[in-house]
């Protein structure tokens, strides 16, 4: 198989129709009741599956502390998320999503889900295959640790 080689800006066209479909599911979701802010953070709290600390998700989310202790209090004050000491070292404290903000959640995700869902549903399936499968190799590259890591 010869060796493709991807011009600027063929990547740059690739980044900005990936943008433009990140903006088109974040404005499907626009009545969420809360910001983008906290919607993000919520999703990292979720993907710590109980192990997150406030310096973990501040790295994480790419926040300052001050920043991030502020959409926590926001969230705990909402009911969102749940705040507890460490069971194995009591300095740290580990946070977790409450029900409610399972629920919230879930709803935000399903907004998105039913209109990626609808607009699928309106491909040809020639190319409703091709963009699925074009899906697998987005997460790898999503999951890729630097540009120089080799995907398969």
């Amino acid at each position: 198989m010869p060796h493709l080689t991807v011009t600027p800006e063929a990547a740059s066209r690739l980044r900005l129709q990936l943008m433009a479909l990140s903006r088109r599911l974040r404005l499907e979701a626009q009545d969420d009741e809360l910001p983008f802010a906290q919607l993000s953070l919520l999703a990292c709290i979720e993907r710590a599956d109980g192990a997150a600390t406030p310096s973990a998700l501040a790295r994480a989310e790419k926040l300052r502390s001050s920043n991030l202790a502020g959409l926590l209090r926001e969230l705990e004050a909402g009911g969102l998320i749940l705040r507890a000491g460490d069971p194995e070292d009591g300095r740290k404290v580990r946070v977790r999503l409450s029900e409610a903000g399972r629920q919230v959640l879930q709803a935000h995700r399903l907004r998105k889900d039913d209109w990626l869902r609808a607009a699928l549903a309106g491909l040809p399936p020639q190319r409703l295959e091709l963009l699925l499968a074009a899906g697998e190799v987005l997460a790898e590259l999503a999951a890729a640790e630097t540009p120089a890591a080799r995907l398969p």
